[in-house]
């Protein structure tokens, strides 16, 4: 118990008092600190600025190239597999693509596996 009566005398040793302040000395005292207002606030704002704003603006590109995604764009699986648009199915958020023209082998996967749309047109032999 002793740990807890140290601990708390440490914390609130510049507490002021409730006795009057003497004329001539600054009665303010206490546990508060404006600075570390400011670097909690600073802290924060570094934090959003470098973390959730790009994190934000990638969420808004990549859902733009889900919108505009169509039937014949090349694209690019998170597993690595790169096929044509067949199908693309927002409401059941599936989308089917082509890995082999030769022998039509068509693979469905989920929306969120979509790493990248391929800007150049598909190339018909």
């Amino acid at each position: 118990m002793g740990y807890y009566i140290n601990f708390a005398s440490i914390l609130f040793a510049d507490a002021p008092s409730t006795e009057m302040p003497e004329t001539g000395k600054n009665g303010s005292g206490g546990v508060f600190n404006p600075q570390i207002v400011l670097f909690i606030v600073g802290f924060f704002l570094l934090m959003y600025v470098f973390m959730i704003l790009p994190q934000r603006r990638e969420k808004n590109r990549w859902n733009d190239m889900i919108e505009k995604m169509k039937k014949n764009d090349r694209v690019l699986m998170s597993c690595g597999i790169i096929g044509t648009v067949h199908t693309v199915s927002k409401e059941k958020n599936e989308i089917v693509i082509k890995v082999d023209d030769d022998s039509n082998t068509k693979m469905t996967f989920s929306l969120a596996a979509v790493s990248r749309v391929f800007d150049e047109p598909n190339d018909k032999k």
